[in-house]
């Protein structure tokens, strides 16, 4: 058991384009607060308030504001993102994506235990985003930059103020008073780390806030999905590698699809393992909002209008519309966009043993029917175009989306909180970035390591 210096909470925070989830693990095991909600990431704006996560039946329809994060993700140099204010959410962009932090972090804080909080004092929160750090695009760069501010701005605000004067998921918050915190916390020196934030270190770098008891860092939506999951793989073996469990991930959310190849190793004398990720693929626009706006049209021209609601229920649901060319338009592109990643990862020792690539879809929009399989069979032309043996190709396995000590009622559920899960991992640092595995003079592996 670790000393209450080195005890720590790990709070892993996904805010995402269509829905928001929170999870808390102890820094000394992998056990999880039996709270684990699930809000949506709609904001209301009704006159002088504001609300996140608004109850489906508050307000006027025309007063919510879906997808405030596909606004980072689209449009990222659209607009400033601080000092001008949106007709939709009365507030800037920097201004809604920090209350939206806010909400998540003070519903989060406020439900850990106090016993819990006394034991493990300090806490280390980690924030999901897409694989914005994979491409170094103005548009990846400057998204990567505002959201890492407003998540400081949020954490500011919720580490000098009372709890109960700040706002929290479904409760209407004064919009002058939500204002007046961010300009304070604008005002004070902004937290700063020893390394620039960079694919490379991003499992590594941590901010602080001076003289409070709270650290905070980011993972990639695609290693924060895939983390519980190599977790609980099974280590195989074969000759010359004693320990070895391989991943690829698929994270397809509302906003974006997340894609990355992981593994798992052993060490042959110790018995001691080590993570390692390779580049994720860059962040993919086509997701599941735009299969539910297809899933709105399609009904929609047979004379049966759909809610957004019964939309993204429907998506999910055995019916004949995912046999229709605009369904399978959907998968094709993002079975494509993992075919061109798989076919590219520079692992040309690891990936080609015959061991299982386990493949697990996570995300809303994971589970789409037939979604699972087509990636499947684009992995193995993948695979075979790379040359790679019968023995491999046949090792390409498909997994559920359940984890084991997790007891959700259905496998969507898994997936949908796939991320918050992972970006609690306690040994996020230890998940080391790998460029390449190649069989070259320039790289040699060390046998006498004892790591695969």
């Amino acid at each position: 058991m670790p000393s209450s210096s080195e005890a720590k909470l790990q709070l892993g925070i996904d805010w995402g384009t269509h829905s928001s989830k929170w999870a808390c693990s102890s820094g000394s095991s992998r056990s999880f607060m039996p709270t684990m909600p699930l809000y949506n990431s709609d904001l209301m704006c009704e006159e002088d308030s504001i609300t996140f996560s608004p109850h489906d039946d508050a307000g006027d329809e025309r007063s919510i504001r879906r997808g405030v994060k596909g606004l980072l993700i689209n449009d990222p140099r659209g607009t400033p993102f601080w000092d001008v204010d949106r007709e939709d959410t009365g507030t800037s962009l920097g201004e809604a994506v920090a209350f939206s932090m806010c909400c998540l972090l003070n519903d989060a804080i406020s439900s850990i235990p106090t016993s819990l909080h006394r034991s493990n004092p300090n806490l280390e929160i980690v924030f999901s985003f897409p694989n914005w750090l994979v491409d170094q695009s103005r548009d990846s760069k400057a998204a990567t930059q505002r959201f890492c501010d407003a998540v400081s701005v949020a954490l500011h605000i919720v580490a000098v103020t009372n709890s109960k004067d700040l706002p929290s998921p479904h409760k209407k918050f004064s919009i002058r008073s939500w204002k007046a915190l961010v300009n304070g916390a604008r005002a004070t020196p902004s937290p700063s780390s020893q390394d620039e934030l960079n694919i490379e270190n991003v499992t590594r770098v941590l901010f602080r806030l001076p003289d409070k008891p709270i650290a905070w860092g980011f993972l990639t939506e695609s290693g924060a999905a895939g983390l519980p999951y190599l977790r609980a793989m099974k280590i195989h073996s074969v000759p010359g590698a004693p320990g070895l469990a391989k991943l690829l991930v698929i994270d397809v959310g509302a906003g974006s699809t997340d894609v990355g190849y992981m593994l798992r190793v052993r060490h042959r004398e110790t018995g001691k393992e080590k993570l390692y990720f390779f580049p994720p693929a860059s962040s993919f626009p086509v997701a599941g909002n735009q299969l539910t706006r297809e899933i709105m049209n399609h009904f929609r021209a047979r004379s049966e209008p759909l809610t957004i609601r019964e939309a993204e229920a429907r998506k999910l649901q055995r019916t004949n519309w995912h046999s229709l060319p605009f369904a399978n338009a959907w998968k094709e592109k993002i079975v494509e966009h993992v075919h061109e990643y798989v076919e590219g990862v520079k692992d040309e020792i690891w990936m080609p043993l015959p061991i299982p690539l386990n493949i697990v879809l996570t995300g809303g929009s994971g589970l789409v029917p037939g979604l699972k399989e087509a990636v499947q069979e684009a992995v193995l032309q993948a695979f075979q175009a790379r040359g790679f043996t019968r023995d491999t190709i046949a090792q390409v396995k498909l997994q559920g989306a359940h984890l084991p000590d997790l007891s959700f009622k259905a496998e969507a559920e898994y997936a949908r909180r796939a991320v918050c899960l992972g970006a609690t991992d306690k040994d996020r640092p230890g998940c080391t970035y790998l460029q390449s595995m190649q069989r070259s003079p320039a790289i040699k592996i060390s046998r006498s390591s004892g790591w695969v």
